[in-house]
């Protein structure tokens, strides 16, 4: 019998009282806008495997898919280069059927759709209703790493060596940081991003290199010079 694959899509806005068992999806996604940050993560334990969980918001000029809030990326712990990415909403994960039992090791079964609703009821109990406000060491490194790239950005660069200003866009207009270095920064120099959140036209530099790393009096004495 040759498997069908199905995609386990429920459109958000799809009229009907169904239940909407990773309804947390939205309320995570609206605080990681409110704060300007772009990931959140958690753990998620299944068939006594553990996983991270990676709840990215789309950002401009990414499109968000028709009738998806973010992107899950599964990420296993015993081997984070193993992962997994699809849109999601709060009642379903656009993702093939076959690609989501392969992953997670789910058998087959002529139930098979049934079995994927009970994924997304279990998924949903793990997703937090709020951001947490520290995150376990593992999962600050995961997070951390997920910054980096979405920065296309060397993921061993966490030593902040200083700031820099943006160079004007095509437009005319100062360019930005991004929300990656944004949250990167927020996460590993809070207190120097406190200090300049507001000027979004600073960048935080990085490297890999320990003994590069400034603190802050320093980084914001050199801004302060060059802005005089």
């Amino acid at each position: 019998m040759v498997e069908v694959l199905t995609k386990i899509i429920a459109p958000e806005l799809e009229k009907g009282n169904m239940d909407a068992p990773m309804q947390n999806l939205r309320t995570i996604r609206n605080e990681l806008a409110d704060r300007g940050w772009v990931l959140a993560c958690f753990p998620f334990t299944y068939k006594h495997h553990r996983y991270f969980v990676i709840v990215q918001r789309y950002l401009p000029p990414e499109t968000t898919p028709e009738f998806q809030l973010v992107r899950l990326t599964f990420v296993d712990s015993r081997n984070t280069s193993r992962t997994i990415s699809a849109p999601a909403n709060t009642r379903r994960i656009d993702i093939g059927a076959q690609e989501l039992r392969e992953y997670f090791g789910i058998e087959w079964a002529q139930n098979l759709g049934d079995l994927l609703a009970q994924f997304c009821g279990r998924l949903g109990e793990a997703i937090p209703d709020k951001l947490p406000a520290t995150l376990p060491p593992v999962e600050r490194q995961v997070v951390l790493q997920q910054l980096s790239k979405g920065d296309s950005e060397d993921p061993s660069k966490v030593f902040c060596r200083g700031v820099r200003r943006n160079a004007d866009r095509d437009d005319g207009t100062p360019g930005q940081r991004t929300p990656f270095n944004s949250q990167k920064t927020a996460m590993l120099r809070p207190e120097l991003y406190e200090a300049l959140k507001d000027d979004r036209n600073i960048s935080f530099v990085y490297s890999d290199d320990s003994t590069a790393e400034r603190s802050d009096a320093d980084i914001l004495e050199s801004l302060n010079s060059r802005s005089s």
